[in-house]
């Protein structure tokens, strides 16, 4: 049986939408950390420029429309705008997940971010739910990962 070229390229077109359709299916419209809505605080950071050394240990949480570090340990009561490297971290916004070098984080996990704080700057992408701390400050987080130092 003879297929005519229109038929092939209809039917490969026809592949192609479908496959569009699939993959609209795969990553729900305003899913990711730089789609409007997210509720990550981000920047770019470069892992191999070092950082501060300072530390804040606590508990991720989600509070209108905006991803927080609620202080445990030492910082207990502190609440301050994580703002991650845009090359570690991801969110999916179905899931509420934070992915952050590789490793998922859920609301509610504990986390140990090294870097340290300053007012919000002009190459920081702050969403307009996060409120800095009493002091105007966020974190900049300067770490390749949030589990504890293992030194």
């Amino acid at each position: 049986m003879k297929r005519s070229l229109a038929g092939i390229l209809l039917g490969s077109l026809s592949a192609l939408g479908a496959l569009g359709a699939l993959t609209a299916c795969a990553a729900p419209a305003g899913d990711g950390l730089d789609a409007a809505g997210s509720p990550v605080a981000r920047y770019d950071w470069d892992p191999g420029s070092g950082g501060d050394a300072a530390l804040m240990e606590g508990t991720l949480a989600l509070r209108d429309g905006c991803l927080y570090i609620v202080g445990e340990g030492d910082a207990d009561g502190l609440t301050v705008v994580p703002v991650l490297s845009r090359e570690l971290a991801a969110w999916d916004a179905t899931a509420e997940v934070l992915t952050y070098a590789g490793r998922d984080y859920a609301m509610g996990d504990t986390v140990f971010a090294g870097g340290g704080w300053g007012a919000p700057t002009p190459d920081m992408t702050i969403p307009d739910a996060c409120v800095p701390d009493e002091w105007g400050e966020v974190m900049h987080v300067q770490d390749v990962d949030l589990e504890p130092y293992a030194g």
